[in-house]
């Protein structure tokens, strides 16, 4: 149940703590006064959003009957907030910042909200399907048919769009492009690498074709020494021996730092980045390019074979998929007839309660199959105890809408927490206190929280809240008994019509 509103700031609501209770809380003010701001801020934690501020920021205390361990929230209290700011809203769970979809997650299990003017959708076919599926509990079998008819249509749209010579000859050149990638098992790792070998390879041609000189001209010049021994007296041989031992050394160390140059073969290397640079140039421009391209291909390829496979077997698989449609939508179709005479059935208890007189049913016409099945329902009536039933939305007035409305709301309440935005339109007289009865029996088995101008309504309320403003600023007032017989008495009118009332009671009984 929902155990407490606090608004920090919305339109002139500032800070405001709206305490709730068990049974039926009613939330009634004068016109104006924007008692709907309240529902507006339990709306905007579920998918009815309806904020009319670019300010505003609220706390709801909420204490769950269930865990919810996907989420990591367990049973008992907590607190959800949610703030605008920049035009979007963030909430949190506990302090914790959380996403939209988690939040109404959780609270669209625990509450329902039930808008103004809702009774409008009884004329929308497509919510009387959801209402059908829902109660028939058909979610799981037309998750499968959805699938199914998804498939359908794709073999449809492949057979009334493609040629299968074009797609196989798209799909062999896609092969072509694929394998030749696949072969040169590229990496832009190894051109990395490629590429600083070839520099470092480069160097050392230099260095060499440079150390291979000088190592040459050494030998000359070696040479050159041996023939000036002859030349000259034995007393400078000395200096000829150092001269030799110098170079000696010298081609030494020559020789050991050819020895330590790295042996890269640079036509190996220039060849496999003669590869890269190829495939660059057809698939490219950058290697990342190939890659992803690679990537891209090799779906189309998947989805192309898909495609060409089922070319082969166009017809045969259509007729394969329709048969299987068909089967699962008659019996999706069933189910909707079952769940209507059941809803049928608690509808009109509710309406007669609810002063009512009428027939009310679906009617069923078979549609070419789409993908909520091959039903075509609406609601059908008439207020004539016998005859032919018409369809609603050219019959029905929008005081017997909303309550038709009411009686189905009141038919599938399911949510621990219901709230019901102005439920008593078009609604007065001996049917208000019906209203009210059955609100009351409601909220025996769920938290109701009504938004109402009945008194008939606010005289069953376990606890009653005035909304008053102010100028530019609201207030949310718990009252208690003494205020909620003034407030009753505003509803009623005044105590001037209480006296009229009271006038006409007694003239009566004189």
């Amino acid at each position: 149940m929902i155990e407490l509103i606090h608004i920090n700031e919305y339109v002139y609501l500032k800070n405001v703590d709206i305490y709730l209770s068990e049974g039926l809380n009613v939330i009634t003010g004068e016109t104006g006064t924007g008692k709907s701001l309240i529902l507006d801020v339990i709306g905007s934690f579920l998918d009815y959003q309806n904020i009319r501020s670019e300010t505003f920021s609220a706390d709801m205390v909420v204490n769950l009957r269930i865990d919810f361990n996907e989420l990591g929230i367990k049973k008992g209290q907590h607190v959800f907030s949610v703030e605008r700011k920049n035009k979007r809203l963030f909430y949190k769970i506990d302090g914790r910042l959380v996403n939209r979809e988690q939040v109404q997650n959780i609270l669209s299990s625990l509450i329902t909200i039930h808008k103004q003017n809702s009774h409008m959708k009884l004329l929308d076919r497509d919510f009387i399907l959801e209402i059908l599926d829902e109660v028939a509990g058909n979610s799981k079998i037309l998750e499968n048919y959805q699938k199914l008819y998804d498939e359908y249509q794709q073999v449809v749209r492949i057979i009334a769009t493609t040629d299968k010579a074009t797609e196989s000859k798209k799909l062999e050149e896609l092969k072509e492009r694929v394998d030749e990638i696949v072969n040169a098992n590229l990496s832009e790792d190894e051109e990395q690498e490629l590429e600083e070998k070839y520099k470092r390879a480069l160097n050392m041609q230099t260095l060499v074709q440079n150390y291979s000189i000088a190592s040459q001209q050494l030998e000359e010049i070696e040479y050159a020494i041996r023939r000036v021994y002859s030349l000259i007296e034995d007393k400078y041989h000395d200096l000829l021996d150092n001269a030799m031992e110098s170079i000696a050394e010298l081609n030494n160390r020559i020789g050991k730092e050819l020895a330590k140059i790295e042996d890269i073969n640079l036509e190996e290397v220039e060849n496999r980045l003669w590869v890269y640079k190829k495939l660059r140039r057809k698939y490219g421009p950058t290697t990342e390019d190939v890659l992803t391209n690679l990537k891209k291909w090799s779906e189309e390829i998947r989805i192309i074979e898909k495609t060409v496979e089922i070319l082969e077997n166009a017809e045969k698989e259509r007729q394969r998929l329709e048969n299987e449609l068909r089967d699962l939508a008659l019996q999706i179709s069933e189910k909707r007839k079952d769940a209507a005479r059941k809803i049928i059935k608690a509808i009109s208890e509710h309406l007669k309660d609810l002063n009512m007189n009428a027939r009310i049913d679906f009617s069923f016409y078979e549609k070419t199959m789409l993908r909520n099945g091959i039903d075509e329902v609406e609601l059908v009536g008439s207020t004539l105890s016998d005859g032919p039933l018409y369809p609603l939305r050219k019959i029905a007035s929008g005081g017997e809408l909303s309550r038709l409305m009411l009686a189905l709301e009141l038919s599938m309440a399911s949510t621990d927490v219901l709230v019901y935005d102005e439920i008593d339109a078009g609604i007065g007289g001996v049917t208000a206190v019906k209203l009210a009865q059955k609100l009351s029996e409601l909220s025996k088995k769920h938290q109701v929280i009504v938004v109402t101008h009945l008194p008939q309504i606010a005289l069953k309320a376990s606890k009653h809240l005035s909304l008053r403003r102010m100028g530019d600023t609201g207030q949310v007032v718990e009252l208690d008994e003494k205020g909620r017989m003034e407030e009753i008495e505003r509803m009623l009118g005044g105590k001037e019509v209480i006296e009229i009332i009271g006038d006409l009671s007694n003239a009566k009984e004189k």
